[in-house]
């Protein structure tokens, strides 16, 4: 029966073996599937981004066009040698001698349309919409997205082809192992019979325990007397526990207390400072603000004065308005800074997008922004602290994180909204910045927690150096909420 079960189980390994090699194929063909997607995505966007730089309807660079199509080159080399893609690693290069050569095709037309697309960079007004290197240029384009698609096709069906291996073999599987349970049920019934009959030799040796235990009878009192010493110590003890567990419950009690008195003063503190923001805004926009305005105004009735022979004196005053400008735009903005204004004339949700669209970030940084109405979701006491949680996220990525990439999601999640910002900046080391103290790190990342907190939230940080920052807080609706 030992042999037979270890035949069965070598079997069954060696199906386990072969199912593994046609998964390994499985992951092999989806890495290539996912590159030669990438490859269409990659040739398309150079082509969109040559022709609006060849039409000069928007300020497109060239690197942008040269950096797409080499991209397209290097992942169709990437599947037919193999080597790292974008979203996986291609682990061995292509063998299949038909997709091979489909997709060195592919490589040549990619070649040829890189050729002609540094050719009508170099000269806009030669091949221009119409020209012939513009049709030359699409009809390229349209062979390298069609054989692109062909190929992605076949390997699709050879998938499906080795997925339907996979679940055969699976189905074996478990037919062998089915019959090592019952080859296993048979042996162990055997087993059984034996232990039956072992169970009558134990009745034989349990009576000749029966006469042992009348020996032990006698030990009995001396063990009383120990039990009785021992349960008098542990009383004593028990008594010194029910102690410390009173004087635990008494800390515990002024602990609570002491953590309610800092909440309300860390939720005053905070209302204080929004109060006192407001004052300084009122401040810059009705005093400053107008003192800017009257000076500027002052400037203009100076230089309608000027005589016609005082042009630099004129040309100094231009200069000044403009500077007034900006100054008095500074102003402006500093006021909004301190208290948006915006987020009670549009509510929450409104303001949100605007911050994000008057994010000052890098023209080659690639923001991609999400976020569902919720302004009926929370009180509006509530508006504004949410509302400067967004702001030190974004004004943190803004100074320090040199992102290529900022994403900011914000949407309900069964009974709580979840606001996540990510981007794939420099980061930090996030574990050193959680055992440092406030004053190393900033107060930053501090109030934001210490805000979400105020609010019944909870804030998660996530952060590498050189892998980008995730922030991610999540704040329950209100009871009544939409």
């Amino acid at each position: 029966m030992s042999t037979i079960v270890f035949v069965i189980g070598l079997l069954s390994i060696v199906l386990l073996l072969w199912a593994d090699r046609i998964n390994g194929r499985l992951h092999r063909d989806s890495g290539i599937v996912d590159a030669i997607m990438d490859v269409q995505i990659h040739t398309a966007t150079g082509h969109l981004w040559l022709e609006e730089s060849v039409s000069r309807d928007t300020y497109v660079k060239n690197e942008q066009v040269i950096a797409d199509l080499d991209q397209a080159i290097k992942l169709v080399d990437a599947t037919l040698s193999g080597g790292d893609a974008e979203h996986s690693k291609i682990l061995e290069p292509l063998k299949d001698q038909e997709l091979r050569a489909r997709a060195q095709a592919i490589r040549s037309l990619l070649v040829e349309f890189n050729t002609i697309g540094m050719v009508r960079l170099q000269n806009h007004e030669m091949s221009g919409i119409g020209s012939v290197a513009d049709n030359q240029f699409d009809k390229v384009f349209m062979e390298i997205l069609g054989k692109a698609r062909e190929l992605e096709d076949i390997i699709e069906i050879k998938k499906a082809g080795d997925q339907k291996k996979a679940r055969s073999l699976f189905i074996w599987v478990l037919i062998i192992w089915t019959s090592i349970v019952v080859v296993a049920t048979a042996g162990l019934w055997n087993r059984e019979r034996g232990r039956k009959s072992a169970e009558v030799g134990l009745l034989k040796a349990h009576e000749q325990l029966l006469s042992q235990a009348e020996e032990l009878t006698c030990h009995r009192e001396h063990l009383a007397e120990l039990v009785e010493k021992r349960t008098s110590e542990l009383k004593a003890a028990n008594e010194r526990i029910r102690a410390e567990m009173g004087e635990r419950l008494q800390t515990c009690e002024t602990l609570k207390e002491t953590e309610l008195q800092v909440y309300t003063l860390s939720s005053r503190l905070l209302t204080a400072q929004e109060v006192e923001r407001r004052r300084i805004a009122m401040e810059l926009h009705d005093e400053l603000g107008q003192a800017l305005s009257v000076t500027k105004l002052r400037i203009r009735m100076i230089e309608k004065w000027l005589r016609e022979d005082q042009r630099a004196i004129r040309k100094e005053c231009e200069e000044l308005r403009g500077y007034m400008d900006c100054v008095i735009e500074d102003v402006r903005r500093l006021s909004l800074d301190l208290s948006p204004t915006v987020l009670e004339d549009l509510g929450l949700t409104s303001a949100l997008r605007w911050l994000t669209g008057n994010l000052a970030l890098n023209p080659d940084t690639n923001l991609i922004v999400n976020i569902e109405e919720i302004d009926l979701l929370f009180p509006e006491n509530h508006w504004i602290t949410i509302y400067r949680v967004v702001q030190e996220a974004l004004t943190n990525i803004e100074k320090h994180a040199q992102a290529g990439n900022v994403a900011i999601d914000i949407r309900r999640c069964d009974d709580k909204i979840t606001f996540s910002i990510d981007d794939d900046g420099k980061g930090f080391d996030s574990q050193c910045a959680s055992m440092n103290g406030a004053s190393e790190r900033g107060f930053g990342l501090t109030t934001m927690n210490e805000r979400v907190r105020l609010i019944g939230g909870g804030m998660e940080l996530w952060s590498r150096e050189g892998n980008g920052t995730r922030i991610i807080f999540s704040i329950p609706i209100e009871k009544g909420g939409a």
